[in-house]
């Protein structure tokens, strides 16, 4: 990620000007600064949120950016364990295709019709594959990890119910499971202890 000579503003007001960043792979950079100097500002232009700038932002190609904002708009109809599993959507939508594909083939209309249960083997296979790409198998005792890890609510506390401190321990936990490239963390620290802070380090 390369930065050169970046300017802002918002609602009229200048907020950032003269910005250079690099982030090389593998490094970790601290942005500090005094309330409304723009920090969060910055790391919405980076995700790609904001894009009423002046100066030139490049990225490398292929890479996925993955924002920790200071807010949490997580939908209030859901479960603490529905938010989780959607950092590994991709993941839990194979898995729900190959069960369905499992129990279509004790459909009798399925069964006794050998051109359809090639077709149903075939989507089981490459179905197969994707999951154990994704590393699927085991999605549940990774996304127990992470929660446990974060001392996230339990799976079914419903998120209306929630504080502002757990609902960032959710959001947190749902982001790391996406893992993206490169992490935008607003304040990821915030109503974390400790031992979670060093996991989250780790």
């Amino acid at each position: 990620l390369s930065i050169k000579n970046l300017k802002a503003s918002v609602d009229g007001k200048e907020i950032l000007k003269g910005i250079n960043l690099e982030v090389k792979p593998g490094e970790v950079h601290a942005i500090m600064g005094p309330n409304g100097s723009g920090k969060s500002t910055l790391l919405k232009i980076i995700a790609g949120l904001d894009t009423e700038i002046d100066g030139e932002i490049s990225k490398s190609p292929n890479v996925s950016f993955g924002l920790l904002p200071q807010e949490q708009l997580l939908d209030p109809e859901k479960t603490v364990g529905e938010i989780v599993k959607e950092g590994m959507l991709e993941a839990v939508d194979a898995l729900a295709d190959y069960n369905a594909i499992n129990d279509a083939f004790g459909l009798p209309e399925n069964y006794e019709d050998a051109d359809k249960m090639e077709k149903l083997m075939k989507e089981q296979g490459v179905l197969q594959d994707k999951i154990e790409a994704l590393g699927a198998w085991d999605i549940d005792t990774k996304l127990n990890i992470a929660m446990d890890a974060l001392r996230c609510p339990e799976p079914d506390a419903n998120i209306s119910v929630l504080s502002g401190g757990e609902k960032r321990r959710v959001a947190l936990c749902r982001l790391l499971l996406q893992e993206p490239e490169i992490l935008l963390l607003d304040e990821p620290t915030n109503h974390l202890d400790a031992e979670s802070v060093l996991w989250l380090e780790q």
